[in-house]
C-alpha cells in the first residue's frame, strides 16, 4: 500500500509521534511519503536521520513553491476556484481562519500535483485543521484515494470550518482519545464512522530494564506556561521535607525555562534541580529507566494521553498527572499511576510521598503500567490496526469502480 502523510511541518523536533508512526508502518512493509506545507526546520537532515527516516520521501514548502504555487492557480483554474470559493464560503466570518486559509491554497495546489504524481492508495492528514484543504481536493478529484483524517484535540480545539466539511466527506476520521468523540460527533459524524486509534510508543523487545535511582523525579516536557512545570517545581519542594534525598531531573526547553531556574532558586533548591535543556529521545529514555517518579501537571487543553507519559510507563516509572480528559485511558489512579487535581500541590506532594516510601507500591505501580503500555500502546499493533481500517476502506472503494 502506498501512504501519503499530511503534516503541516516535517520533522518537528518536539513531535515524535509522527515519526513513530512512519516508523511502524515502514516496518509493515508500506510505502510512504510525506507532504509538508511549510519548509523543512533548520536541522531536519540531522533530524530525520536520528529517527531513522533519512530515506523517507519528503515534499516540503518554500518560497519558491509558493510562487510555483501561485502560477499553478492561474493555469488549473477550476480548482483554484473551488477552494477559493470553499474557503470564502466557510470561513467569511472568521478573519484570521480565511486569511491563513487562502494562503495556503497555492501550497494546496502543488501538493495536488504532488498526490498526482505519487498516486498513493491513502492521503492521510496528520493534522486535520488547516491540511483540511488538499483532503478535500483530492476527495474531488481523485475519489480512487482513500482520505484518512485525523482529529484530535488540537485540530478541535483550533475549530477550523473545514475540518468539519472534510470529516463529513472523508473515507476515514481517526482519534486519539475516546474523550475526543463527542466533539467529533458535534461535526455532523455518527459515532461508528469515527475509528478510535490511540498514538503509540515503540515497544522494543527485550523490554526496558529499569535502573532506578531512589528519589529521581524526573518532567519531560516542553517548558511552555500551559504544561505548568512551576507546580510539579512545588511539589517537588514540599515533597522534599518528606525525602531529603529526593532530586528533579527537568529534561526539555522552552520559554519558561528561566522562570523555573529563578523559581527553584527562591524555593531553596539549589543543587537538588537539575535542568538537562534539550536532550536527544535516547537520552530521554536513558533518564526514564533511572527515574523512580515522572510528574506533570499540564492542562494543555489540546493535549490527549501525552506520549511522554506513555514512554515514563513503559519505563516503569510511577507516573502522576494532572486529570485531563481522556486521561483515564491511559491511568488507572492507584494502578498504572497517579491522577492529580490540578492545582492540588500539597495533596499530590503527600501522595507522591507516601506511594515513593513504599518500595513494594513502587514496584507494583511500574510493573502494571508497563504491561499497560505494552498491551495498549504498541505502536506496531495499533498502525497494523489502522492500516487494516485502510484496507478495507480501499477494497470498498475499488468494489464500487470495478
Amino acid at each position: 500500500m502506498k501512504i501519503a502523510y499530511v503534516t503541516m511541518q516535517f520533522p518537528v523536533a518536539s513531535e515524535t509521534f509522527a515519526a513513530v508512526e512512519l516508523r511502524a508502518l515502514q516496518r509493515l512493509g508500506e510505502t510512504l511519503s510525506v507532504l509538508s506545507y511549510r519548509a523543512a526546520p533548520p536541522g531536519a537532515e540531522k533530524t530525520l536521520a536520528a529517527r531513522q527516516l533519512a530515506d523517507l520521501d519528503i515534499d516540503s514548502g518554500s518560497a519558491t513553491a509558493t510562487l510555483r504555487g501561485i502560477w499553478l492557480a492561474l493555469s488549473r483554474p477550476r480548482d483554484a476556484g473551488f477552494l477559493v470559493a470553499t474557503v470564502c464560503r466557510h470561513c467569511w466570518n472568521q478573519p484570521r481562519h480565511l486569511a491563513k486559509a487562502l494562503a495556503l491554497v497555492p501550497r494546496s495546489l502543488i501538493l495536488l500535483k504532488s498526490v498526482e504524481r505519487l498516486k498513493p492508495d491513502v492521503l492521510h492528514l496528520f493534522w486535520g485543521h488547516y491540511p483540511s484543504l488538499i483532503g478535500l481536493l483530492v476527495h474531488r478529484r481523485h475519489p480512487q484515494i482513500v482520505v484518512s483524517q485525523f482529529l484530535g484535540a488540537y485540530d478541535l480545539e483550533r475549530r477550523f470550518p473545514l475540518s468539519g466539511l472534510l470529516a463529513r466527506q472523508a473515507d476515514c476520521v481517526v482519534t486519539h482519545a475516546k474523550a475526543n468523540l463527542p466533539a467529533i460527533a458535534a461535526l455532523g459524524l455518527e459515532s461508528e464512522d469515527i475509528t478510535v486509534s490511540y498514538r503509540g510508543v515503540e515497544v522494543p523487545a527485550p523490554l526496558p530494564q529499569p535502573r532506578k535511582v531512589r528519589g529521581l523525579i524526573a518532567v519531560a516536557e516542553r517548558l511552555v506556561p500551559q504544561k505548568h512545570t512551576a507546580e510539579v517545581v512545588h511539589i517537588f519542594a514540599k515533597l522534599r521535607g518528606m525525602m531529603p534525598e529526593a532530586r528533579l531531573l527537568i529534561l526539555g526547553d522552552g520559554p519558561e525555562a528561566g522562570n523555573l531556574k529563578r523559581l527553584a532558586a527562591d524555593l531553596g533548591l539549589g543543587e537538588t534541580v537539575t535542568f538537562a535543556g534539550h536532550v536527544s529521545h535516547d537520552a530521554v529514555f536513558d533518564h526514564l529507566a533511572r527515574a523512580e517518579a515522572v510528574v506533570t501537571m499540564s492542562q494543555s487543553r489540546s493535549e490527549r494521553l501525552p506520549n511522554a507519559i506513555k514512554e515514563a510507563m513503559l519505563h516503569r516509572c510511577l507516573c502522576v498527572t494532572g486529570r485531563s480528559p481522556g486521561i483515564e485511558e491511559l491511568i488507572k489512579d492507584g494502578e498504572t499511576g497517579l491522577l492529580a487535581e490540578p492545582g492540588d500541590i500539597a495533596g499530590t506532594a503527600q501522595r507522591l510521598g507516601q506511594v515513593l516510601s513504599d518500595d513494594s507500591a513502587v514496584s507494583r505501580i511500574g510493573a502494571a503500567a508497563q504491561a499497560r503500555i505494552v498491551e495498549g500502546f504498541n505502536a506496531d499493533r495499533l498502525m497494523q490496526q489502522r492500516r487494516d481500517v485502510w484496507s478495507a476502506k480501499l477494497a470498498t472503494k475499488s468494489g464500487h469502480t470495478a
